[in-house]
């Protein structure tokens, strides 16, 4: 199945100025969508539809096309989101390509996940369902919501659940407002980007919020922080610096250094990678909420090495490790993951770390049983092992 991504964004947003391209935890807030629908790798093409060359300039940047501009009849207030979507499939078809399926995809969606994408797609993919979209549970039963009449006074909309358990009551969703994936054979029989054979993408409400005005973006931003991975921060003997903070000079040495044919060895990708690609995926990690690379130094600023983390559930995350060559048999590799399990312990309530270790790199075999990871299994190629942090 063949897969557009569209993300919409006009330019004439009033109660927020530019806001598609506002930086958003200092970032553009377009491109958390864009690399999102990129990261997913299901999309056949990432395009941006909008009338404006900022907004069109700026997502080039981030690796969206940009093949032409909105119409006139599309980029004024009345026109809706389907008539967007028909107007990009329609310019589309004339230039000779066709899909068989779409995702909508908001520029205001910093909450979106890669991983979401890819379950939406998978329902179309799998023919589950003709569309696939987010939604939220309402936060209390609409069921006992409450109305003012015209007198003024207050009542139940639905006298008939007044005394019903909350418990005992249906639940009930609204739209999310991140994205919603449709074949193109549905959208033009019913003319909506969803229909009665849709299946639901369910968020948690945490990463739900509207972007309407400037106090959503602040909720927005404040959500954002307590979802993702910590920033610069240190514990008893190191500091930790994220890969988009840190100095031209001291990504240049992780580069080098990472780069190095003994490290890369022992690495998943074991071919050297260029500093054009290395600088790209700094890039990416600004928009990241679920993965983080961080350069370490000691407390008096000795250059250590780096650590990745990245979330695996809400309890659990995969780690990696890599110490500057100046560095090692100092014993700071277990000194420093003692440190941040706890620290990611305390602040993300992370209970189990999970590893991969080449099964002939005896150094990183050692490191693990000395934290007191164990074994879970393992391959031709890599033991894999599980360290369960004590509360």
């Amino acid at each position: 199945m063949k897969f557009l991504a569209i993300i919409p964004a006009r330019g004439g947003s009033k109660r927020i100025p530019h806001k598609n391209v506002k930086p958003f935890v200092g970032v553009p807030v377009i491109a958390y969508s864009i690399r999102a629908a990129l990261q997913s790798g299901c999309f056949d093409e990432v395009m941006v539809s909008t009338d404006d060359p900022e907004i069109a300039e700026t997502a080039r940047r981030y690796g969206a096309k940009v093949p032409f501009m909105r119409s006139a009849e599309t980029a004024d207030d009345f026109a809706t989101t389907a008539d967007v979507i028909r107007e990009v499939l329609q310019r589309y078809e004339a230039d000779g390509c066709s899909f068989d399926a779409f995702a909508c995809i908001y520029a205001t969606a910093p909450f979106i996940t890669a991983d979401r994408l890819c379950s939406a797609a998978d329902i179309l993919t799998r023919r589950r369902a003709e569309a696939a979209f987010t939604c939220v549970e309402y936060s209390y039963p609409t069921q006992r919501c409450l109305v003012i009449g015209d007198s003024g006074r207050i009542g139940m909309l639905h006298p008939e659940y007044a005394k019903s358990r909350s418990q005992d009551l249906r639940k009930t969703y609204h739209d999310a407002g991140q994205f919603y994936f449709s074949t193109v054979e549905a959208f033009r029989r019913t003319g909506t980007l969803w229909g009665p054979d849709t299946l639901p993408i369910i968020l948690p409400e945490l990463e739900v919020q509207d972007l309407d005005t400037p106090t959503d973006w602040r909720m927005a931003e404040i959500k954002y922080s307590l979802l993702s991975m910590p920033g610069e921060f240190s514990t008893e003997s190191y500091r930790f610096i994220t890969y988009p903070r840190m100095s031209q000079e001291v990504s240049r040495r992780v580069f080098e250094g990472r780069n190095e044919p003994d490290v890369r060895s022992f690495m998943v990708n074991q071919e050297p990678i260029a500093f054009s690609d290395h600088l790209a995926f700094v890039e990416s990690l600004a928009t990241r909420r679920d993965k983080q690379y961080y350069a370490v130094f000691t407390l008096d600023g000795q250059f250590v090495g780096s650590v990745n983390m990245e979330r695996i559930d809400e309890q659990s995350m995969e780690r990696g490790i890599w110490i500057d060559a100046a560095a090692r048999r100092q014993g700071h590799a277990h000194r420093l993951l003692s440190q941040l399990y706890a620290y990611f312990a305390e602040v993300r309530d992370l209970r189990r770390v999970v590893t991969k270790v080449r099964i002939d790199n005896v150094a990183s075999l050692a490191l693990e049983i000395s934290l007191g990871a164990r074994e879970s299994h393992r391959d031709d190629e890599y033991v894999y092992f599980d360290t369960f942090i004590q509360s």
